[in-house]
């Protein structure tokens, strides 16, 4: 049933009940859309009664920022896949944007009038918007994925870059706290969720030093913890010279779940670090992979479309979730293997 509410001046305005017919099949737009239309229903429910002038307008201007920010979207797609009606489309965007900012000026969340012709232009603007002039360009857009070149190629660390065996760790744990190493890797990667933490930066290096302290009922030295901790990472000297050649004709990332002593005393530290571009990493964007905001923060530093970027990982899970946020998620399992997936991306090194 549509969800009807009362506006001040007494007219009904009606929440729009997302469709089908407005997807156009591309998830990014699919999903700005569907946030417009949650923000367009918040400011209709405000409107209507429940909200003080305060909240209404902050909706509206909530309701401003994100337009801005989906047409700024829309328009780096549509220049991305050279969409023939771009000037069109950009003239139909500067003209909303137009009466919106004629409509801010003149806001007044206690007009009723005012606010019936506010909602009244947004909920029309948006259903003949995306019915009309965003799915002209949606088949221009769907070719985009499979056609858009490859400017970025973006790796993990961890078993990708650098071997890494987790048993040297356990074993330099063990030899601290007393307590097996078989026991050690149940209950600090399976009964708690001090790495997990650390590595989403929920915990500070101090605390996730005092919270495995505090696991095995050890006092561990931070040094000698330190070292343990960075122990059993070793190169992969045919994948350094890959992301080397790559680098001659690409920007290259790192896109990492790790933490600020690993960061600091194995990524740091090697070679090929000073090659990157851009860095993503876990603890400082808050979000542990297969989250998509790593990968909306380097898309965001290297100021790339998705589409333009392969994404290298030795976990399939992690793969998939590039993939499915527009990226071209590729699974590592050998520098050779990988070499032969770069090619039938028309990746050249």
């Amino acid at each position: 049933m549509r969800k009807q509410v009362q506006l001040f001046g007494g007219v009904q305005m009606v929440h729009i009940q997302w469709k089908d017919r407005y997807n156009i099949d591309y998830k990014e737009i699919d999903a700005q859309h569907k946030v417009l239309l949650d923000l367009l229903n918040e400011l209709i429910d405000l409107a209507g009664g429940s909200g003080h002038p305060e909240q209404i307008t902050g909706i509206f201007h909530r309701l401003y920022e994100y337009v801005l920010t989906h047409f700024s979207t829309e328009e780096g797609y549509m220049r991305a896949c050279n969409y023939p009606r771009l000037a069109e489309h950009e003239a139909l965007h500067a003209s909303f944007i137009q009466k919106m900012v004629e409509l801010n000026n003149a806001f007044d969340p206690e007009d009723p009038h005012l606010l019936d012709e506010t909602l009244d232009f947004i909920k029309t603007w948006y259903i003949d918007h995306i019915l009309k002039a965003d799915l002209d360009y949606a088949p221009t857009l769907k070719h985009y994925h499979s056609e858009a070149p490859i400017r970025a190629v973006l790796f993990d660390f961890d078993n990708v870059l650098c071997a890494f065996d987790q048993a040297k760790f356990l074993e330099g744990l063990a030899k601290l706290c007393g307590v097996q190493a078989k026991d050690l890797e149940g209950r600090l990667f399976h009964d708690s969720t001090l790495t997990q933490d650390y590595e989403r930066g929920e915990l500070n290096s101090d605390g996730f030093l005092a919270g495995v302290a505090a696991l095995f009922g050890a006092d561990l030295p931070e040094e000698a913890f330190i070292q343990a901790y960075t122990d059993g990472f070793s190169p992969t000297p045919a994948m350094f010279d890959l992301v080397q050649r790559i680098k001659r004709r690409y920007r290259v990332g790192l896109i990492a779940n790790t933490t600020p002593w690993h960061f600091d005393h194995v990524i740091t530290k090697t070679d090929i670090f000073s090659v990157f571009d851009s860095v993503s990493l876990s603890y400082e964007v808050g979000a542990i992979k297969p989250d998509p905001r790593l990968f909306e923060d380097a898309l965001h530093k290297l100021d790339l479309m998705a589409e333009e970027c392969l994404y290298i990982d030795d976990r399939p899970a992690f793969a998939q979730s590039a993939t499915e946020h527009l990226l071209h998620g590729i699974t590592y399992t050998t520098p050779i293997a990988l070499m032969a997936e770069l090619r039938r991306h028309k990746v050249t090194f």
